[in-house]
């Protein structure tokens, strides 16, 4: 699953699965921009890359934010010189129960977790579409089919958002030859979860038929597929990667 002479943009790239995704994806030869709204996180993977000889950029953004997104599409063109593969990772986590969530912490929620997938692929559709090829790979979750057990119901509402719009972008652009797909991954041992009790995950975990909960190389595997020829007549799917909690 070569990716060479592709280039891809991963947000939250940072930690974790954003991670995990940036550094299959060059492994494969692709070169990749790192962006993540933590600079210093997103910097330590693209020197990592770099490290092991490849090409790499870090970018610093917040992916809710319309402005930012189009300077970091326009930083990536300027720097590595093109851009065939989106992963559209950032997200966030909150646990607050329905009862106790701000109306702010809900909005915060959908502006990173769906706005900011929405603003990333809007920016970079036209180059896609010009160039009659892309791989736009949107990170969703089971929550986002099932509700939601530990994370917020803003988590799941805007995981099961990202996979309608996901859809919508398959149908609409299939014809420029840009495909559209999620991976929604069950459970994952990230520092997302970390924090989460320890009971939770234990419980989680018991509802896995493979015993364990996903690590960040699980979902980055699916998304070098994804990303690959090999997945060239694949589009508007939703790839699950979760130990068989959910079979449907």
């Amino acid at each position: 699953m070569t990716l060479e002479g592709r280039i891809a943009l991963v947000t939250g790239a940072g930690r974790g699965i954003g991670r995990a995704i940036a550094q299959a994806l060059a492994r494969a030869g692709a070169g990749v921009a790192a962006a993540d709204i933590d600079g210093p996180s997103a910097q330590a993977t693209a020197e990592a890359l770099a490290g092991e000889g490849m090409q790499t950029l870090a970018l610093t953004v917040d992916v809710a934010c319309a402005s930012a997104v189009r300077a970091m599409v326009a930083r990536t063109l300027e720097a590595l010189g093109g851009l065939h593969i989106l992963v559209n990772n950032a997200a966030i986590c909150p646990l607050s129960s329905i009862e106790e969530m701000s109306e702010e912490e809900w909005d915060r929620v959908l502006h990173v977790n769906l706005k900011g997938p929405f603003l990333c692929t809007q920016a970079v559709l036209p180059i896609m579409r010009q160039q009659r090829y892309g791989r736009i790979i949107n990170i969703a979750s089971v929550a986002g089919k099932t509700g939601s057990l530990t994370a917020g119901a803003h988590y799941a509402a805007s995981k099961g958002g990202l996979i309608a719009f996901t859809l919508c972008v398959a149908r609409q652009y299939a014809a420029y030859q840009v495909t559209a797909n999620v991976i929604a991954p069950g459970p994952a041992a990230t520092e997302m979860t970390r924090p989460w009790p320890e009971e939770e995950k234990r419980k989680l975990t018991e509802r896995i038929p493979l015993g364990r909960m996903a690590c960040p190389e699980d979902v980055a595997a699916a998304a070098l597929f994804l990303a690959s020829e090999g997945a060239g007549f694949i589009t508007g799917e939703v790839l699950d990667v979760n130990g068989g909690f959910l079979m449907d």
